[in-house]
C-alpha cells in the first residue's frame, strides 16, 4: 500500500444507500439538507471509516433524496500503532484528520450525487460548500469492540 504523507491511503468507497423518492418531493418551497458524520474503526485492518449521510427535504421527515456513504481510510501500520492506539485501548483520530476525512467524503459525495441524479429532475440538487471544520470540534477518541 502506499501511504500519502499524512500517512494513509484512501481505500475505498461505498454507496451504502440511495434513493430518489418523487412521492415525497415538492417543486416549491424551501429545501432542507440534513447531514450527518460519523466515524468508525477496524483494529486489525488499521482502517478508519468515515461515514456521511445527506438528506434533502421540503416536508419535515419526509426526504426526497437521500445518499449515505462509507469512506475507507487505511493508516500506516507504525503511525496506527505510535499515534492513533492509545495507552487505555481508545483510539485518537485528531481534530484535523477527522476534518480532512470528511472534506475527502463530502467532496466524493458531491460527485456521487451529481452521477446518479443525472439525467433526472433531482439533478440540481447539490452539496453546498461546508464548514466542516466547525463540524468536528474535538479530537475524536473510539474505542474497539473488539
Amino acid at each position: 500500500m502506499t501511504y500519502n504523507k499524512l500517512g494513509f491511503a484512501f481505500v475505498g468507497l461505498k454507496t451504502v444507500s440511495f434513493a430518489q423518492i418523487e412521492a415525497a418531493y415538492k417543486k416549491t418551497g424551501e429545501v432542507d439538507l440534513i447531514t450527518n458524520l460519523a466515524f468508525g474503526i477496524d483494529v486489525n485492518d488499521h482502517t478508519i471509516t468515515c461515514s456521511t449521510k445527506f438528506s434533502f427535504e421540503k416536508k419535515k421527515d419526509q426526504p426526497f433524496l437521500i445518499l449515505e456513504l462509507q469512506g475507507f481510510f487505511e493508516i500506516n501500520k507504525n503511525d496506527f500503532i505510535k499515534k492513533v492506539k492509545q495507552s487505555d485501548n481508545s483510539f485518537l483520530i485528531t481534530k484535523d484528520l477527522a476534518t480532512h476525512f470528511a472534506v475527502l467524503m463530502f467532496g466524493s459525495a458531491r460527485g456521487v450525487l451529481h452521477a446518479k441524479t443525472e439525467g433526472t429532475i433531482f439533478n440540481q440538487y447539490l452539496l453546498p460548500t461546508m464548514d466542516v471544520k466547525s463540524m468536528i470540534q474535538e479530537d475524536l477518541v473510539l474505542n474497539s469492540s473488539d
